[in-house]
């Protein structure tokens, strides 16, 4: 029985730079590739299929205890991907992301209370929406507590829908009912070639070092709070993951060898890429290089290639595919 290496992705923790060394495809069959299509954004991930010997070997080392630290940033990693796509599907230019706050000494008393007053404050967008004949609201909420110098305190994320709502409605929708204040933004992507896709937003709601560098910036002693997450969005958003394709011949093993030996050539890289997805073309990082990363294993044979694409011709903001009639429901979080 052949088994993929979709398990074990936390022994690839090493680069590729430059030549693949002698029998690096060992046990290798062939080269699984998934693509999953977000928004604009397309993300590919191609990794290898082994023969039965080889993932039992595999398999045996990413359960041993010195892959502990590795599988919890490989955890983390994931969870900020999978936001990603989320984001990236149901969230276009002008849409608003608010950071929701309590003055000082008015923080709720628990994490029930916090979650109460995010939900509430949601419902009264959802019937402002209503009342003006707009669209059901699409959301994205991450509650956020923190325990350290100033003692107990919560504040929340909120990426929703911008359209027909203006910044200042939606920040007297808090401060109208709750003794707080709000940073109000509005969601950007595509803004920078480079940085297309909404990562960095993710990144930053998923954070858990946020507060430890501002306290450092501001110049004072950096300490580590405890601080703890959970995350929920709406039921309408669509959920890129449910309709991820695999395919077993769109990337072969040597295709593999020669995308991990040249990825850092941008030129060769984008013609290798261009003709897998002619529709598509290859996001470039702030270094020019594009984005692409090639892990090895110390552990075990084969070449793990993760890519990010962006489509050349991006639809209008709001044209919706027919797929996205289908709703997955989105539930509660911890992180």
């Amino acid at each position: 029985m052949n088994r993929s290496a979709a398990d074990c992705l936390v022994l690839f923790d090493t680069s590729v730079t430059g030549r693949l060394s002698e029998g690096w495809a060992s046990g290798v069959l062939l080269q699984r590739t998934k693509t999953t299509k977000a928004g604009p954004m397309l993300y590919v991930d191609c990794y290898p299929i082994w023969d039965t010997k080889t993932y039992r070997a595999a398999k045996t080392e990413a359960e041993q205890e010195k892959h502990r630290k590795a599988q919890a940033k490989l955890n983390k990693r994931n969870a900020e991907a999978k936001l990603t796509r989320l984001l990236d599907e149901n969230f276009h230019r002008h849409d608003l992301c608010v950071t929701l706050k309590y003055h000082d000494g008015k923080n709720p008393e628990d994490e029930r209370q916090a979650l109460k007053d995010v939900q509430n404050y949601i419902k009264r967008i959802k019937y402002m929406r209503r009342k003006r004949g707009l669209p059901p609201i699409r959301y994205v909420y991450v509650i956020e507590e923190t325990n350290g110098a100033r003692g107990r305190r919560f504040h929340a994320h909120v990426v929703m829908s911008g359209d027909g709502i203006t910044m200042d409605e939606a920040e007297k929708t808090w401060t109208d009912h709750i003794a707080g204040h709000t940073n109000m933004g509005k969601v950007m992507p595509g803004e920078d070639e480079r940085k297309p896709n909404l990562a960095s937003l993710a990144h930053y709601l998923l954070d858990d070092t946020k507060a430890e560098r501002t306290m450092e910036r501001d110049g004072k002693n950096p300490q580590r709070r405890a601080m703890k997450r959970m995350w929920n969005c709406s039921k309408n958003l669509r959920d890129p993951d449910e309709y991820a394709t695999t395919a077993d011949k769109k990337i072969s093993v040597r295709k593999v060898q020669k995308i991990a030996e040249t990825m850092n050539d941008a030129e060769q890289a984008e013609a290798i890429f261009a003709r897998l997805y002619p529709d598509y073309t290859l996001v470039l990082k702030d270094d020019g290089k594009p984005e692409i990363e090639a892990k090895r294993s110390k552990w075990t044979t084969g070449v793990y290639v993760r890519a990010l694409l962006r489509r050349k011709e991006t639809k209008p903001p709001g044209k919706r595919r027919k797929s996205d009639e289908k709703q997955t429901p989105c539930r509660t979080r911890r992180i």
